[in-house]
Parts: C-alpha cells; sequence; structure tokens
C-alpha cells in the first residue's frame, strides 16, 4: 500500500456482449438483500476467446442472481410458486430430479447461458437465462 503508482485506472467496466455463451459455474454465494431477501448469486466463467479479447480479462465472469423462497428457518421452500428460478437452473443442469441436493453441487457445472446488460445500470452484464450444454 506504500508503493508509488504511475498513470491513470480505468473508471469504466467493459461488459460481456449480449447472447449466448457457454459457461461454467466458478462459486455460489448465498446471501440476503438489505430488507432480508434471501438470494443466491452464482458467479459463471465464461468460456469464449472473443469475450476474453472483448473484456481483455483471462476468466471473465458473469453473475446470475437467483432469488429464493425461504421458511422462517431459512430453508428452501417447496411447491407451487416458490424458488422457481432455482428449479430452472437446476433443470438445466440436470440436477431437479429430487435426489438429495445442495448448493455446493452447482459448482463446476457447464450450461448455455444467456447474457444481457443489468436493467438498472446497463453497465453490467448478468445471466438471465440458462439452458443445458
Amino acid at each position: 500500500m506504500t508503493e508509488e503508482q504511475t498513470g491513470t485506472l480505468e473508471t469504466t467496466y467493459t461488459p460481456i456482449p449480449t447472447g449466448d455463451y457457454k459457461g461454467i459455474i466458478k462459486d455460489v454465494q448465498a446471501g440476503s438483500t438489505p430488507n432480508g431477501n434471501a438470494k443466491l448469486d452464482v458467479i459463471w466463467l465464461i468460456d469464449d476467446e472473443g469475450v476474453r479479447e472483448h473484456t481483455g480479462m483471462e476468466e471473465p465472469t458473469c453473475k446470475q442472481t437467483v432469488w429464493l423462497d425461504v421458511d422462517a428457518n431459512n430453508r428452501l421452500e417447496m411447491g407451487q410458486n416458490k424458488n422457481i428460478g432455482l428449479g430452472k437452473l437446476r433443470d438445466a443442469l440436470g440436477q431437479n430430479d429430487g435426489s438429495p441436493w445442495s448448493p455446493t453441487m452447482l459448482m463446476g457445472q457447464p450450461a448455455m447461458v444467456y447474457i444481457e446488460p443489468d436493467k438498472k445500470t446497463g453497465q453490467y452484464s448478468n445471466v438471465t437465462q440458462v439452458a443445458p450444454a
């Protein structure tokens, strides 16, 4: 922290262009919003040379936020209109068959992902759809 630097730093982020890409789940982070809404942030590594060149990143990543329905004990709720987003993700990965499951089982799983700009800022890119690889 005491080493002096010369030059300027970038002030804008180069987002991944809108489109379909092969992705691999790099990380999964459970959390909640300040108002207590439960969510699962799925970090996708995008395996595309054009994206690497466009962004200048060796490992371009993109986030998918999956909103969760949980009960008072923070357990996933099951049933009609509960955890549809998570069900779609698990289905695309072949993990929605009723077998014992935990979020860590998402790690390393490949899929085709659709990426588009963040609707609020337009600056960052988000995974908005997932399909089997």
